[in-house]
Order: structure tokens, then C-alpha cells, then sequence
């Protein structure tokens, strides 16, 4: 095994293990003493590759991004049609907000408003951007292909920014519910309106 290998994986290691330990303690508890001791290295390997906790909590926000975006996108690529692939978007974005919902709580604890606003609209601006340019990428191809006409780069952003702002508006109101019973007809229903706009 190579030596940039190890790094790599140590440097992963690192992260899993921080993601972890907020999960189980929240932020603000999890020091950098903390986190070598889990991982079973020193403070000055961990030092290595972050400088401090700011730097950790970063890294692993951005990983955590990188896994959503991943997988949303392997799903959206299991579907054939434009509109299949964005009601794959709708769905998936929400079945992974779901399964995600526990760390950002648990990161939220003990934070004061101004660590939250600062910590979550951080968060969820890098998230938005992530999933603004899949999204891009998705109509880039579908013009490309004709399979959809070919919609203005600024009525793609506007779609993109609708789409964006209802599945998380859907996504608070089912959860508000408790009850995902009618997700895939509201999500259709959002997807189909979509189609009516662009063609």
C-alpha cells in the first residue's frame, strides 16, 4: 500500500470518526483530544491534516455533501427520462435529508444562534450550490440530447431555485405530518409541472 493511500485513508478515518463522535456528543463537546483518541493516533498526526477544529468540522461537512450528492446522482442515473431523473432528484433529496436529520440535530446542540446561523446556513449554501450544479448538468445533457427544449440558462436557475425551495418545503410539511403516505404523488405532481413550464 502506498504511502499516499495510508494518508488518504487515515485522513477518511478521521472524519468518520469526528462524524461519530458529534453524532454521539454534539459539536461543541468533541475536542481535538477527542477525536486522536478515537482514531487511536496522536494529536500531532491529526494535527497533520487539521489544523484545528474548525478545520475538522469543515472537512466533514463537505464530505458529508460529497456522500449526499453522490448518491443522489447514482440514483438519478438509474432513471431514463428528464422527468423521471427529476422526481429521482425530489425523492432522493429527501430520503437523504431524512437519514441525515439526526447528525445536523446533533450537531446543532449546544450551539448559541449565532454558531447555528453561522455552522447551518454555511451548510446548507454549499448543499444548495452542490445540488444547483447537478441539477445544471441534468438540463446541459437533456438540451444536448433534445430531449427537452432548449431552456435559458436563467430559466434554468429560476426552475432549479423552485424546485430546490418546494422539496424542502415538502419535506418539513411531511415530516411536521409524520406521515410520507402521499410523497411520490406530490412529488410527481411537482415534477409534471415542471414539464408543462419548459415545453
Amino acid at each position: 500500500m502506498s504511502s499516499q493511500t495510508e494518508q488518504d485513508q487515515l485522513s477518511q478515518q478521521i472524519l468518520e470518526t469526528a462524524s461519530g463522535l458529534y453524532l454521539k456528543y454534539g459539536l461543541k463537546k468533541v475536542t481535538m483530544d477527542d477525536i486522536s483518541k478515537a482514531v487511536g493516533k496522536s494529536r500531532t498526526s491529526i494535527y497533520y491534516y487539521y489544523k484545528n477544529r474548525e478545520e475538522v468540522f469543515q472537512a466533514v461537512l463537505a464530505n458529508l455533501i460529497r456522500g449526499v450528492i453522490s448518491e443522489i446522482d447514482a440514483n438519478m442515473k438509474k432513471r431514463n427520462t428528464f422527468k423521471e431523473k427529476i422526481e429521482e432528484f425530489c425523492l432522493s433529496k429527501i430520503k437523504t435529508s431524512e437519514e441525515r436529520s439526526s447528525f445536523f440535530r446533533a450537531i446543532e446542540a449546544g450551539m448559541d444562534h449565532e454558531e447555528k446561523s453561522k455552522h447551518m446556513t454555511d451548510a446548507h449554501n454549499r448543499m444548495m450550490e452542490a445540488e444547483r450544479s447537478l441539477l445544471l448538468n441534468l438540463f446541459s445533457t437533456s438540451i444536448s440530447n433534445h430531449e427537452i427544449p432548449a431552456v435559458s440558462v436563467d430559466e434554468q436557475e429560476t426552475i432549479i431555485f423552485i424546485l430546490q425551495s418546494s422539496i424542502r418545503g415538502i419535506r418539513r410539511e411531511f415530516g411536521l405530518k409524520k406521515s410520507f403516505e402521499s410523497l411520490n404523488t406530490t412529488v410527481n405532481t411537482l415534477t409534471s409541472m415542471v414539464i408543462k413550464y419548459i415545453k
